[in-house]
């Protein structure tokens, strides 16, 4: 049955707000991911409580939410026509999006059709609810999310994962299976509910560092097999710098705190951003280059920045840009041969010796990456787990032993 309203903007010409359906929005500071129903409420019961409570306080969450006392399938807009602006406006401005459906599906069989362009999430987000024990399907084309339109993958990375949870599945979500407004307001939810919600969390790839002094470097690694490296993460700090900057950092390389190559970026006590290429060789450290581009960006707190650096043989080179934006040239390339031998990946967190922030500063690091040139080994620093990837795939590292200290 084709929807009766072609876009958002022609249904709020004819629907009212407050009285047919609502917008909720919650946005998180600093969030590179965001989690949507836009068939939530009666439309597609369960959608929004499972968006709401999987984004909850990790990252920015949306609902457009069907209130009506019937007829709420009138509000149904499809994905590649939804135009609301706040919905569009979160997607954008996030890397990672998780967009919860609902559909009738097989009666009494409680499964996931997993679509969207994300594939690299997607296979997370379906690793994470089989080792739940949920059934989790490839969606048919029809549901599949894999329109470049549609607005799931409308993200930074023009990719996004579509969840379509079947009628069962949601039905599991509530006591005695009642998906009424009233039961669903009433803030009652089953097992079933929060293993869902819970296994879809853990593949929010996040992590802080609570710097409680100043001038100590908290290191966050994981092994890479291979010498060559392209990581890209997104960072930034709670506070604005005062009397000395911040500085966080990408790493390559790393063959021990003393030893390693350096991303840095510095957040300035004027607000300012810098960017440059280092290196740690027996503890000394070395400055090899610094960008001359990132004038137009400002540190600001809660603010994230995007860092990628890139190590081919003597070749390092780093970019940085703003959460939202696009992705830039390299802003800086040097050429060093001191450390020739693979080494861990990771982040570094500093603050300067002349730094009087309040303590502690936290420092935020979200989609730790690995873009992987070639195949290599991860081993996972929470559970020791070992994976091998094939050449040219991207591998993300969930919170990579990221921890307060």
């Amino acid at each position: 049955m084709p929807d009766l309203y072609a876009s958002y903007t022609d249904l709020a010409a004819a629907e009212t707000e407050g009285v047919d359906y609502e917008r909720r929005t919650v946005p998180v500071t600093g969030s590179t991911w965001c989690s949507i129903a836009i068939h939530g409420g009666a439309i597609e019961p369960g959608t929004g409580e499972v968006a709401r409570a999987v984004g909850a306080s990790l990252m920015s969450h949306y609902e457009f939410a069907g209130i009506k006392a019937s007829g709420n399938s009138d509000l149904h807009v499809t994905s590649t026509n939804f135009d609301e602006p706040i919905a569009q406006g979160i997607v954008t401005g996030s890397r990672r999006c998780l967009s919860m459906h609902g559909y009738t599906g097989t009666a009494g069989l409680a499964e996931t059709s997993l679509g969207g362009l994300d594939a690299t999430t997607g296979a997370r987000v379906q690793a994470a609810l089989e080792d739940a024990g949920f059934r989790v399907i490839s969606a048919a084309q029809e549901i599949s999310g894999s329109d470049p339109a549609n607005i799931c993958n409308k993200t930074t990375i023009s990719a996004g994962v579509q969840l379509e949870m079947s009628a069962a599945l949601r039905e599991s979500f509530f006591p005695g299976g009642d998906t009424s407004r009233t039961m669903r307001d009433s803030g009652q939810r089953t097992t079933t509910f929060n293993a869902y919600v819970t296994a879809i969390r853990t593949v929010f790839g996040q992590g802080q560092v609570s710097q409680g002094s100043i001038n100590v470097s908290r290191w966050a690694t994981v092994p890479s097999s291979l010498p060559d490296v392209d990581i890209v993460c997104a960072m930034g700090t709670d506070k604005l710098a005062t009397g000395g900057p911040h500085f966080l950092h990408l790493v390559g390389r790393y063959q021990d705190a003393s030893n390693n190559y350096l991303a840095r970026l510095a957040c300035n006590t004027d607000q300012t951003v810098t960017l440059t290429l280092r290196k740690r060789v027996a503890g000394v450290e070395t400055l090899l280059a610094t960008a001359a581009n990132t004038t137009g960006l400002a540190h600001a707190a809660g603010r994230m920045f995007w860092l990628r650096l890139q190590i081919t043989g003597s070749t390092l080179r780093a970019k940085i840009w703003q959460e939202g934006d696009s992705e830039p040239d390299w802003s800086v390339t040097a050429t060093d041969t001191s450390l020739t031998a693979a080494g861990s990946i990771g982040t570094r967190s500093i603050l300067s010796s002349a730094n009087t922030n309040t303590l502690p500063v936290v420092a935020s690091y979200a989609d730790f990456e690995q873009l992987a040139p070639q195949s290599f080994t991860v081993t996972r620093a929470v559970n020791g787990i070992v994976k091998s990837h094939a050449a040219g795939t991207a591998v993300t590292v969930a919170n990579p032993a990221i921890v307060a200290l």
